[in-house]
């Protein structure tokens, strides 16, 4: 398995954990990620092998954001002439897609975050489809607290799954959003005691989603991601053909022969890419 500079991977029952893994450093986030992290998630999206992933943190915080580093390193950051100007909007862009490449892949994404997430922590987070977390989690738009417009997508979707309201409040303000009431507004699916609780039922769902056929759950995550951005009849359309090119019959012969007999169904998994 390849070696990454801000995270580890690991794959067993169809199940990817992707953990970050720079707990002295809050996890934060180096120029490397951003090109590391699509590269994996689309490898692990080409084998048609993975159900579900589990993305966790070592340490007591989920994710710092940005490596400061990169601020002062990173030529992006201090852009002036206008092929530079450029130079920074592709740079942006492909950052941009390290975080939507969770949306992209044809698996479900699972966020178990524990301590701290803020600022494209909090971005990553935005776009997992599931996410549990720790009793003292707590969530911050920190790029309004340094001075800057938040940029990879949390403006976008954080007003999609919590009232809009609120989400204008914590870009405007960079007010910190506790787990208690990030689990009332709908953004957690779950809030937990300890990080071992935490894991143990982030897994479980993944198990359970991998016990689903995976070209069903496929074209759940596609659908609803659909729907998010079109409305209703366009997205219902959009749900006929999915249907017609995706409705397995033996898949539901299957599902409903191992819930009386309480035998495990196998399925087929999906096709590897090229």
């Amino acid at each position: 398995m390849r070696t990454y500079e801000c995270f580890e991977i690991s794959v067993s029952d169809g199940i990817a954990h992707l953990q970050l893994a720079r707990p002295k450093q809050a996890n934060s986030l180096t120029q490397s990620f951003w090109v590391e992290f699509p590269e994996a998630l689309e490898k692990l999206n080409r084998t048609g092998q993975v159900k579900a992933m589990v993305i966790s943190a070592q340490g007591k915080v989920f994710c710092g954001g940005l490596d400061l580093n990169m601020f002062s390193s990173a030529k992006a950051f201090h852009a002036v002439k206008p092929v530079e100007r450029e130079a920074m909007q592709a740079t942006v862009e492909q950052m941009q897609y390290a975080i939507t490449v969770l949306e992209k892949v044809r698996f479900p994404v699972i966020a178990a975050i524990q301590g701290v997430c803020l600022g494209a922590g909090f971005d990553l987070i935005t776009a997992c489809d599931i996410c549990f977390a720790t009793e003292n989690a707590e969530f911050r738009i920190e790029e309004t607290n340094v001075g800057m417009m938040a940029d990879l997508g949390i403006l976008q979707r954080l007003q999609r799954l919590i009232p809009a309201g609120i989400a204008r409040y914590l870009a405007l303000t960079g007010e910190t959003l506790t787990a208690a009431e990030a689990y009332r507004l709908g953004l957690l699916t779950k809030v937990y005691l300890t990080p071992e609780q935490l894991l143990e039922h982030a897994f479980a769902t993944a198990h359970r989603i991998a016990a689903r056929p995976p070209i069903a759950i496929t074209g759940i995550k596609r659908s609803m991601l659909y729907s998010r951005d079109h409305g209703v009849y366009e997205s219902l359309d959009h749900t006929v053909l999915l249907q017609s090119a995706f409705l397995n019959g033996q898949d539901i012969l299957t599902s409903i022969q191992a819930r009386k007999s309480g035998e495990v169904a196998v399925f087929d998994h999906l096709l590897p890419l090229e």
